[in-house]
């Protein structure tokens, strides 16, 4: 759409996105990246809301109308131990920066544009306390954005589901050599549990995954045999009721190890479920239009190996996002190289066409009722 950009606010959110990747916080700490986004909305005469739904890290941020209105969602939490290896800075920035934009539009919409900051996506699920709260009732449409390490443009992708698992195992501890007949190792059931999940993977589906880490190894000396340890473990799958049967696998393997080594177990819910993201094909037609339109081709939409829960706002909503690349070639994510990637300059010269386009498609929605009428349709 002629008109939009982000041109004079470029050093604004320059700062904003260096700022938050300097200053990694974890989910439902992010204070100073809410401080920041806030101070960035008010200088530009915005009044922020915040906490918003319940969570102090929240905030909502709104032009145009009351009543319906299009919603841009910003993240801004970092990953523990090493910091934005995500780009949530990048999240962050595009989608104050397009809520920005779009406000130079907001005496003739006709329905609201929202900016909500939402905390908490790499654990916690920040998204699913907003839903419960009721904050996307009033959402036509949502809209947001993630970096990645491919190199290509993207929207229209689908996402894996995820439920995480801690595994608690409980022995008897003892003296490792002078009465090792008396003891009983957890730290052997966490091992069992492992050993029988590489076993199970050579069985599982192409979109499915399963991964884990020992979280407590029953330490901190060789001659005492551990009573307790634990794990946590993240099953991921493409449908719901595909991870439903593989939980209910892996806690079978789970009871197997307790089982094998005379240990008690206890499978408990460490994250709840981030649903598979379902792209809403009209939102990806409209994003693919506008990134079109400034001459780049977004890949074909395809379904990525990750989480998010960002799918559950698509259970909702009509939902789907812009991936855009912050290097020429493909790195890991949550990875370091992917940390030192998403404040360079090439990260952030994508960052401002997805703040245009976002925008645009924004003010699209909220200025088309024809558009709007083809996202309440069945998906």
């Amino acid at each position: 759409m002629s008109g939009i950009s982000a041109g004079d606010l470029r050093e604004d959110l320059l700062a904003l996105s260096r700022g938050i990747h300097s200053e990694p916080e974890l989910a439902y700490q992010e204070t100073r990246a809410v401080d920041r986004i806030s101070a960035l909305l008010e200088r530009h005469g915005h009044r922020v809301e915040r906490p918003y739904g319940g969570l102090a890290t929240s905030f909502r941020a709104r032009i145009g109308p009351s009543g319906p209105a299009v919603t841009l969602l910003a993240e801004y939490d970092a990953l523990p131990g090493i910091g934005h290896a995500c780009g949530h800075n990048l999240i962050a920035m595009t989608n104050a920066g397009a809520f920005l934009v779009a406000a130079r539009q907001a005496e003739r919409l006709p329905v609201g544009i929202e900016l909500v900051g939402t905390p908490a996506e790499e654990s916690g699920g920040g998204k699913l306390d907003l839903i419960d709260a009721g904050a996307f009732k009033g959402s036509v449409a949502v809209l947001s954005s993630h970096p990645g390490g491919g190199g290509g443009w993207e929207c229209g992708n689908s996402s894996l589901g995820i439920v995480e698992k801690s595994v608690a195992f409980r022995g008897l501890a003892s003296h490792a050599a002078y009465s090792p007949e008396r003891g009983r190792n957890a730290l052997n059931g966490v091992i069992r549990l492992f050993v029988g999940v590489d076993g199970w993977r050579q069985h599982l589906p192409r979109e499915a995954r399963i991964h884990g880490v020992i979280t407590d190894g029953g330490g901190p000396a060789s001659n005492i045999i551990p009573a307790h340890a634990e794990a946590k473990f993240g099953i991921r799958a493409a449908t719901i009721e595909q991870l439903r049967e593989m939980e209910r696998t892996f806690e079978d393997i789970a009871r197997g190890a307790a089982l094998q080594t005379g240990t008690e177990v206890e499978v408990a819910e460490a994250m709840r479920l981030y649903a598979p993201v379902r792209p809403h094909p009209r939102l990806t037609a409209l994003l693919q239009e506008e990134l079109r339109s400034r001459g780049i081709e977004p890949q074909a939409p395809h379904q990525t190996m990750a989480s998010t829960d960002l799918g559950n706002v698509s259970e909702v909503v009509p939902t789907d996002h812009v991936g855009f690349p912050v290097t020429k070639e493909k790195i890991a994510g949550h990875s370091n190289a992917m940390r030192d990637a998403s404040a360079t300059d090439l990260a952030h010269q994508s960052a401002f066409t997805v703040v245009d386009v976002l925008a645009a498609a924004a003010v699209r929605i909220a200025t088309d009722a024809t558009l709007r009428s083809e996202l309440t349709r069945a998906r």
